[in-house]
């Protein structure tokens, strides 16, 4: 069997199980870290980009949904950069929603709520799309979608549609 790795997340040294992605960790050792478009049991995609985090040593930010940690590494889910860029997702997601509420656990509300995301300075979407009504037993309303994928991965990879 393989060894945990080591590593660094928002200055407390945390392990990671082998095949575990830094969110999974971080999410096992109590981190809070936002996602949309993380589901388990569904293969990551890191679409949403709402969960970056911060590695030292790198110059770009890097999906915590996708990366798998390293031995050593610095992970900052916390910074003020990687908090900045997490919070300006958010925010540009839900430029985009309609304001009325179209289901009870809102996972884009309740990351907007938990890092204090206010209203959008973003205009809303000026052609919103007409919901698709032609299924007795759905409705699609894309006007609320953020392109996260995770309805046609979870379609595609669990149902086999």
């Amino acid at each position: 069997m393989a060894e945990p790795v080591t590593f660094s997340l928002d200055d407390r040294e945390v392990d990671a199980w082998p095949g575990e992605t830094l969110l999974q960790a971080a999410e096992r050792h109590g981190v809070a870290i936002p996602h949309l478009c993380h589901k388990e049991g569904i293969e990551p995609a890191g679409n949403c980009r709402a969960c970056v985090v911060e590695v030292d040593g790198e110059r770009a930010l890097a999906a915590s949904c996708c990366r798998m940690p390293v031995e050593g590494m610095v992970v900052r889910s916390d910074s003020p950069r990687a908090r900045h860029a997490q919070k300006l997702v958010l925010e540009l997601l839900a430029s985009d929603v309609p304001d009325e509420t179209l289901i009870r656990n809102d996972e884009l509300q309740k990351w907007c709520n938990a890092l204090e995301v206010g209203p959008s300075r973003f205009p809303v979407r000026s052609d919103p799309l007409p919901a698709d009504t032609s299924h007795p037993a759905i409705t699609v309303r894309l006007d609320a979608c953020i392109h996260c994928t995770r309805c046609l991965r979870a379609c595609r990879d669990l149902q086999g549609n």
